[in-house]
């Protein structure tokens, strides 16, 4: 699908980047000046997680399994989106619609959607509407972030109500992380890609300066796309994409104790697909616009000196809002007569947040501890007004009753959202043990306003109602020290979610189609209770991490049939009994030597409803990864070979689901740092061209449904990307 000049254009531009690139790239391999230092040895380190804990730990001292995919692996694994961020994660997978809305929610081990929490820079992601098929939450650019954390299982007792499967967090760069590059007080790096599964190209360019005790940053986006290319017997249908992001971020340092922080993000996103699927003997064709819009203004501060018992304080005020548009145009034959039907579905929600967080040092009873606590408020304003008309192309008229039901309409009231918990946690250390107590209290409300839109759909008297709610999160994780290179870990967490806006209150009535959806202010919050143990190794060159977990989830929202009343069909979200999942995740990697490391991880999981014994089908089959790595002595270039093993889904709820079968796919990828200053990273995937399924993909599809071939994955593709810094 292609738009008069888009495809020229975005060449041409590409083609002068990558042109200028080089010709900067050749000047950069001169010596730098004098006055430059040499690159600094790099000093191989357990990465850190500040999400895990809400402080600086390495994940080897996390009562837990974390992941952090740090801004150098992006680069080097050629990571464009979410998807390519997960490529080789255990436990941790993002599905993808090829229909039309594309990536769409991270799943953890099973859980995903609004179940799993999603943050930038320790502020909450806007969540999407789960009555909307056609939404994602791919709202942070990649080529901003300098790290991702990834906490699996409930962690609601640090991050409250959404946190019940996990935590994605993005942390975004700072500009001290440029200018520390090179130790001056200006960076200027430009950098742009290619990814040859969409047929993508991406610029980013980046501008840090310092000024005395002032910091300042600018980094700037331009991604164009089109359809990810499947490797199966079906055409995807025709798209074309592009996004600009824009992050800014000015730091005072205003002396030894002290910084203040003030970040700005806009992001835009707009996607064109010609829906060729949903073309039959009355959809002649169909054609959407899709755009999200992302907004951000948070402002920090840090003081790191004593005042009284407190040692360190950090506090955040954040605002973030999303908009979102879905546009679709259809051509449509119906009795005989061409009509055509215009569709606008919006979305959107204004988050307000405060985070304060406080930590103190104290011996007690001789012990050591840490503690971590403070309150966090979140207030969302959120609305999805819903559109649409139909014109009989012969006679002229024009109706917005269309479908069975009344436009303008909303299928769930306007409603304000109210999140506050109070939290505390304490690191302590006994010898070899260490011992993380912690507990959080939450209250939430959810307050509807209904109005005429709402009511265009439920012409009836509906409850809907209120919430307020009110949770304990207690949790405990343990380590012990075997010795200096064993470590043993375990925890208890338990997690909540609140009900969530849509389905305490979502209400509508098509007659045409006979069926009613009624609210249900009276459902109970969500709650899990999620148990870890596990053994870590460290011998300096070789490192491991094996884990066994069980979780257990009570109250899960569902829709459920609950009847019929006047000849409809009723639906209505209920509290569903127990769910279970369990399982196991290793990872390791060992330096033979000479630059050689051998890496390998596993996540296995199954899952089960524990009411009717049917499998748990948002659960992934086992995946195996491994791999080799060369690095150079000098880490002047380096390549990896990575194959991935996924077992067929052979676990389904209802026989009639696609089973995704097993596969093998392997990547090679390489990077050369030419220069100090210029580096070059390049990446050829599915190495041997096999046709396969991500299993989040095709999950609920039946095995007869047509798509399924769309939804295949890309066959062999190439993606690149060059960096110039200086």
């Amino acid at each position: 699908m292609s738009r008069p000049g888009f495809r020229l254009s975005r060449t041409v531009l590409m083609s002068s980047s990558l042109i200028a690139l080089g010709a900067m790239g050749a000047l950069a391999q001169q010596p730098p000046p004098e006055e430059s230092p040499p690159p600094a040895s790099v000093l191989r380190l357990d990465p850190v997680t500040v999400t895990a804990t809400r402080s600086e730990r390495p994940i080897g001292e996390v009562p837990g399994t974390v992941s952090v995919i740090t801004d150098d692996e992006i680069d080097r694994r050629l990571v464009s989106n979410p998807r390519d961020l997960l490529r080789y994660e255990p436990g941790v997978s993002i599905g993808n619609d090829p229909s039309r809305s594309g990536l769409t929610n991270y799943n953890i081990r099973g859980i995903g959607g609004n179940r799993v929490l999603v943050q930038v820079d320790g502020a909450r992601l806007p969540d999407f509407p789960a009555t909307s098929p056609t939404f994602n939450r791919d709202y942070v650019d990649l080529d901003t972030v300098k790290r991702v954390e990834i906490v699996r299982g409930p962690a609601s007792s640090l991050h409250g109500s959404d946190a019940i499967g996990g935590v994605v967090a993005y942390i975004t760069k700072d500009p001290a992380d440029y200018l520390a590059e090179f130790g001056r007080d200006v960076f200027v790096s430009g950098k742009t890609a290619y990814d040859g599964a969409d047929d993508s190209f991406a610029s980013t360019a980046t501008l840090a300066g310092r000024v005395g005790s002032l910091e300042g940053m600018l980094v700037a986006t331009r991604r164009d796309g089109e359809e990810v290319e499947t490797n199966g017997r079906a055409t995807a249908n025709p798209q074309d994409y592009f996004s600009n992001n824009l992050l800014g971020k000015l730091v005072w340092n205003a002396g030894d104790d002290d910084t203040l922080k003030l970040t700005g993000e806009m992001r835009k996103a707009v996607t064109w697909t010609d829906i060729r699927s949903e073309r039959s003997a009355t959809v002649l064709d169909s054609l959407a616009r899709d755009t999200t819009d992302r907004y951000r203004l948070s402002l920090d501060h840090q003081h790191d000196a004593p005042i009284g018992f407190i040692d360190q304080i950090n506090w955040q005020l954040s605002w973030q809002r999303v908009s979102r548009s879905e546009d679709s145009t259809q051509r449509r034959l119906t009795a005989g007569q061409r009509r055509l039907r215009v569709t606008d579905q919006e979305f959107d929600q204004d988050i307000y947040g405060l985070d304060v967080q406080l930590m103190s040092k104290a011996v007690l009873a001789g012990l050591s501890n840490t503690f971590t606590y403070g309150i966090d408020i979140d207030y969302s304003d959120t609305s999805r007004p819903r559109d649409r008309t139909e014109t009989n192309l012969v006679t002229g008229a024009v109706t917005r009753f269309v479908g069975g039901e009344l436009f303008p309409n909303k299928t769930f009231p306007d409603s304000t959202t109210l999140l506050a918990g109070a939290y505390v946690q304490d690191e302590i250390r006994i010898g070899r043990f260490g011992l993380t107590p912690g507990v959080r209290i939450d209250y939430y409300k959810l307050d509807p306003e209904p109005d005429q839109d709402y009511r265009n759909l439920n012409p009836g008297t509906l409850d809907v109602g209120k919430v307020t709610e009110t949770a304990v999160s207690p949790k405990l994780g343990v380590t012990y020290d075997l010795d200096d290179r064993f470590t043993v870990f375990g925890q208890y967490a338990h997690g909540f979610r609140s009900p969530p806006y849509d389905d305490a209150n979502i209400g509508f009535t098509n007659a045409a189609f006979g069926y009613a959806v009624l609210p249900n202010p009276d459902l109970e919050p969500e709650t899990s209770d999620g148990f870890e143990a596990g053994l870590r190794g460290d011998f300096g060159d070789a490192g491991f991490s094996v884990s066994g977990f069980y979780n257990r989830y009570r109250d899960f929202i569902e829709q459920v049939v609950v009847g019929t009343a006047g000849g409809l069909q009723l639906f209505q979200a209920r509290n569903l009994e127990r769910v279970k999942i369990w399982g196991a995740e290793a990872r390791g990697d060992w330096t033979v030597g000479h630059g050689v490391t051998l890496l390998g991880s596993l996540g296995y999981a199954r899952g089960e409803d524990e009411e009717t014994g049917d499998p748990i089908d948002s659960v992934d089959p086992l995946k195996l990864v491994g791999g080799i790595r060369y690095d150079h002595p000098e880490d002047a270039w380096g390549v990896e070979l990575a194959t991935t093993y996924t077992a067929r889904k052979s676990r389904v709820s209802d026989d009639t689901l696609y089973q995704p079968p097993s596969s093998t796919v392997v990547d090679l990828m390489a990077y050369w740092d030419v220069t100090p200053n210029f580096t070059l990273n390049a990446g050829l995937f599915n190495l041997t061209d096999e046709r396969y399924w991500n299993p989040q993909d095709v999950t609920g599809q039946s095995r007869t449904s047509t798509s399924i071939e769309r939804y295949a994955q890309p066959g062999r593709t190439i993606a690149v990307n060059a960096i110039l810094k200086w």
